[in-house]
């Protein structure tokens, strides 16, 4: 089930999305969420839904996204 965002993480999605549209050709899907889920991590949000997000905004932007694994956490 996708959850929506609260105004203030989807206004961070934004922001993170288009400081990266002058940074990189491709956006990393899942590590921009993941810096966005850390910023917000004591709100305990799936970084898959916030991925949803950022990718949404990117493809409306035009920005070509990428969906990156991530590596697993260290113990």
């Amino acid at each position: 089930m996708l959850i929506k965002l609260s105004d203030d993480m989807q206004r961070a999605v934004e922001l993170k999305v288009r400081s990266r549209i002058d940074e990189t050709p491709v956006l990393d899907v899942n590590a921009t969420a993941e810096e966005i889920r850390m910023i917000f991590a004591e709100r305990n949000v799936a970084r898959e839904d916030i991925a949803v997000s950022v990718a949404q905004f990117a493809t409306q932007c035009g920005f070509p996204i990428a969906f990156v694994a991530l590596a697993p956490p260290r113990d």
